[in-house]
């Protein structure tokens, strides 16, 4: 024998029964039952016409749209098939719902008829179907025997046995078809199995009738690793045991009902999860008879809770007071989802459906009366839109650490844990989180348990040189990023006016049309909801712009969960508040602020100095040529260019700010030492450093970029004289940055062929640290600092840095 159960979904529309009945023909070799949904959608309709007949309220309109489905599945099976019979009585359906409208009142035995309606009309239609097989009508309500109500019943599987055998005795067939959420209690009055009972139906089944499989036909190939709505990559999961099937369908795997499990458990009847619309997948085997290695089988997450906590010091030491609270609980069939005791025994916590909160505090509330108005029982504490994620694997007490990586996870997802829970065999362990943020907190975990693919999610402001050049980047690095398993996206791209955003990826190929073609105005807010909206676990927002607008709103980024990556110096030359503030933001927030570009474009001058004074080192005295900009016209001015054609050359070879001002002021360089001062523990404001410009105080103030090139001229004179005076000296001129005794001071200074800076041009930047780990020998770092190239691919490392591995 072999119990086949199809959901709502495999039974929807004729097409679909159809679908089912060359399924089964195709499987049939020994006896078969099939147990069989209501068709999909079905069982709410008549959930609704029972809430709206008990409120007195008029439902014609839904009972017409149920009449009318029901009538046209009949009519399209009896149009090919012939007469249907067995037929449920709908007139006796409508007059049970007149009177409950009569009432206003509707009783637990008419209620579950009304909403276990559905089902037989599956049955009676899946039999005209199969009538060539002889396919034989089994009555639920003659073969599962219940207890415990009529709504919510419980089987009774030695009653139930006895049963199944007297029916299949009496009625010999190779096909049996049985509606499924539906039994009988001692009286002999239907019972409903709880919602999605049908799973629970045919595990009854299978368990009474020792079956040799119980297969589950559903809409997906089997068990996932995640809920695969939510979670993209989420994959199957071949084969379970009971207990961690088990464990998923209590806290929320949908495509298991949580009383499906037990019975096939405890008749030892393997379980099997097919797709209907996929028959040829292979599924998901709940058995165990399959012993995996696998540490981690899969996560869960259930939501729409809701924790209460009991606490006082009437709760200490005294015997029976958790007793009293589950018993009250109980006594009002309220079910607990998860517990959790303090180490003190001053309060007890548990979870309830948020549904069952009213009834939960009631019943507390009556149960612990006397003790409220003693004052040994503090008023109940309710924390509600919690959710439940669990990680679930057999073997999972023979890897060490996989609850830390779990509790690690959570946190990179920004997620507070409010309650944890975890079984004495280690099989399950549960963290109470949020409700919000419960989608976040599984993609991060599936992440790092399962896909093993890190993801970053890339918002780029600012798409001038250097933003084009980074997007190029990204662009031909994905079949690198693809062999190190990390999936980068663009969701964003924004310049001053417009703001591009794709939940799908932005293509890297037309993102500059869609940006000229969007309609939506900047706003950062935007970018904020977003990234809410669409769950994004890692998101990285880069600043290519020089804004001071951008940079005062890092800190807020970092506390919306945003990584920032910054070309931009001027949140780290702000006021030295603020760059604490910036510290203190990402340290809360597990979140990073990276900046190695702030000083030598692509040169790893900040991950150096980090790892150096990180490790205890100290400044003793630094100096160096910051400027890519400054280093090639100075070059270009050793080679005899005046001062306008040094600008000129360096401004058409892209190594300049477009207002090339930016870079002769010396107030560039002048933050790159800033922030070197203070990655050094320098507690310096930008005034503190002394700036010698290689313009005249006043110079062309007030005119546009094109004015104050025509004026530069004017200059060339005065600046050639002070080379050729260099000159004379076997002396060159560089614009040098120095730190040395607390004093920190940029400007230009005439350096010796001995000197190490003499050399430096063309771009090149050159740093020498002179530390208490280097002495008396500096630390050098040389390489080329300027170029819309190098920067990006500076932004483009620090990006990948926000990966947490």
């Amino acid at each position: 024998m072999r119990v086949l159960k199809f959901g709502g979904s495999s039974l929807a529309d004729f097409a679909c029964l159809q679908q089912v009945a060359q399924l089964v023909k195709a499987q049939l070799k020994d006896e078969m039952l099939l147990v069989l949904s209501a068709p999909g959608g079905m069982t709410d309709s008549l959930v609704t016409l029972a809430s709206a007949a008990e409120q007195g309220l008029d439902y014609d309109t839904q009972w017409h749209a149920l009449i009318e489905r029901c009538q046209s599945l009949k009519a399209a099976v009896e149009a090919e098939y012939g007469s249907v019979q067995n037929w449920p009585d709908l007139n006796e359906l409508q007059n049970k719902l007149a009177g409950v409208k009569l009432i206003q009142c509707c009783p637990d035995q008419v209620r579950a008829y009304v909403i276990s309606f559905g089902e037989r009309i599956s049955v009676s239609l899946m039999q005209c179907l199969l009538s060539s097989h002889n396919a034989h009508y089994l009555e639920a309500t003659d073969c599962i025997a219940s207890t415990n109500g009529h709504i919510d019943a419980e089987a009774d599987l030695v009653m139930s046995k006895i049963r199944f055998q007297t029916a299949l005795k009496a009625n010999p067939a190779t096909i049996y078809i049985m509606p499924g959420f539906t039994a009988s209690n001692e009286q002999g009055q239907l019972t409903t199995l709880g919602r999605n009972g049908s799973d629970y139906s045919a595990a009854i089944a299978a368990a009474c009738l020792e079956a040799q499989v119980c297969q589950i036909w559903t809409d997906v190939d089997g068990v996932y690793s995640a809920d695969p709505r939510y979670i993209k990559k989420a994959t199957k999961v071949d084969f379970l045991s009971y207990k961690e099937a088990m464990e998923l369908s209590y806290f929320g795997a949908k495509v298991l009902h949580p009383k499906t499990i037990l019975p096939c458990a405890k008749a030892g009847v393997p379980c099997e999860i097919k797709n209907t619309h996929n028959p040829d997948a292979q599924g998901s085997l709940i058995s165990n008879d399959n012993v995996s290695s696998e540490p981690v089988k899969a996560l869960s997450s259930l939501q729409n809770l809701a924790m209460l906590t009991v606490s006082g010091p009437g709760m200490k030491g005294k015997v029976g007071m958790a007793s009293k609270v589950f018993n009250a609980l109980a006594h009002d069939n309220v079910s607990i989802v998860l517990i959790t005791q303090s180490s003190c025994e001053f309060s007890i916590s548990f979870c309830v459906h948020e549904s069952d909160l009213p009834l939960a505090l009631e019943a507390l509330q009556t149960a612990f009366e006397l003790e409220s108005q003693a004052g040994l029982i503090e008023p109940v504490q309710v924390q509600r839109n919690l959710a439940i994620v669990t990680l679930v694997g057999d073997n999972m007490r023979a890897h060490k650490g996989l609850a830390a990586k779990f509790f690690a996870s959570l946190a990179q997802a920004q997620v507070n844990i409010v309650a944890i829970a975890q079984d004495s065999t280690e099989s399950a362990i549960s963290a109470v989180i949020d409700g919000e943020l419960c989608n976040d907190a599984v993609k991060v975990c599936h992440e790092n348990f399962f896909t093993h693919i890190p993801s970053i999610d890339v918002f780029l402001l600012g798409c001038g040189l250097v933003g084009q050049e980074l997007i190029k980047q990204l662009e031909r690095q994905q079949a690198w990023l693809e062999k190190r398993n990390i999936k980068l996206n663009l969701y964003g791209v924004a310049n001053s006016r417009q703001l591009h955003l794709d939940r799908e990826g932005i293509a890297f190929d037309d993102w500059q049309q869609k940006l000229a073609a969007s309609e939506q105005p900047f706003d950062l807010k935007q970018v904020e909801q977003f990234v809410r909206q669409n769950h994004l676990i890692n998101p990285v927002l880069v600043d290519c712009t020089s804004s001071d607008a951008l940079a005062a709103q890092y800190v807020g980024f970092l506390n919306a969960g945003f990584h920032v990556v910054a070309a931009n110096k001027k949140a780290n030359t702000s006021s030295y508040a603020y760059y604490q503030d910036l510290i203190t933001a990402t340290q809360k927030n597990n979140r990073k602020f990276l900046y190695e570009t702030n000083v030598g474009a692509g040169l790893p001058v900040i991950d150096n100095l980090q790892s150096l004074f990180g490790a205890g080192d100290e400044l003793i005295e630094f100096s160096g040529i910051l400027s890519g900009s400054l280093s090639y016209m100075f070059g270009a001015l050793q080679d005899g260019l005046s001062l306008s054609e040094a600008t000129i050359k360096a401004k058409e070879s892209g190594f300049t700010e477009p207002d090339p001002r930016d870079d002769l002021s010396g107030t560039d360089v002048a933050r790159k030492l800033l922030i070197i001062a203070r990655e050094a523990g320098m507690k310096l404001e930008l005034s503190d450093i002394e700036v010698e410009s290689v313009l005249p105080s006043g110079f062309a103030q007030g005119d546009n970029v094109d004015e104050f090139m025509a004026k530069l001229p004017s200059l060339d004179a005065a600046f050639n004289d002070r080379i050729q005076s260099a000159a004379s000296e076997g002396k060159v001129l560089r614009y040098v940055g120095t730190i040395k005794a607390g004093h920190c001071k940029v400007g230009i200074e005439a350096v010796d062929a001995t000197h190490a800076l003499s050399v430096i041009r063309d771009g090149e930047n050159a740093l020498a640290i002179l530390s208490a780990y280097y002495q008396p020998r500096p630390f050098v770092i040389r390489g080329y600092g300027a170029g819309s190239a190098v920067t990006a691919a500076g932004v483009f490392a620090d990006i990948l840095k926000t990966l947490s591995r």
